[in-house]
């Protein structure tokens, strides 16, 4: 994480910051991230396909030198989102975001994605 962003994390919500600021930098959008396996074949349940998901975030950032750490805005659209999915979606996420570097975020209930196979899709915004 840069210097120049600085967090402050929601007082009642884990694993977000209620506001981020950066200074400067050069910023970096990720489109819709969506958790299939390299092959395309859709993931065996909805914690896998939250990984694969992260994952993907993660190599486009890579090929741009930035890491999760930099992001500083995560927007989640899950299909069908409900207690359950949100609970899986919170355990995969906090194995991979350091709290201390949560960015800011939203996480959406939808009716469908581009696909009946895919359930989450994650779009981010880094700052380096």
């Amino acid at each position: 994480m840069s210097e120049r962003i600085s967090r402050i994390l929601h007082p009642a919500v884990p694993g977000i910051a209620d506001t981020v600021r950066v200074e400067g930098g050069t910023t970096i959008y990720v489109s819709g991230a969506v958790g299939v396996r390299p092959d395309g074949s859709p993931a065996a349940d909805f914690a896998e396909e939250c990984e694969l998901a992260i994952a993907s975030v993660e190599r486009s950032l890579a090929g741009q030198g930035a890491t999760l750490g930099d992001i500083v805005r995560l927007s989640v659209y899950v299909v069908g989102l409900d207690d359950e999915k949100m609970d899986v979606w919170h355990r995969v996420r906090d194995t991979r975001f350091d709290h201390a570097d949560s960015p800011a975020g939203t996480l959406l209930g939808i009716g469908r994605l581009y696909s009946a196979a895919v359930s989450i899709e994650i779009e981010a915004t880094a700052v380096l």
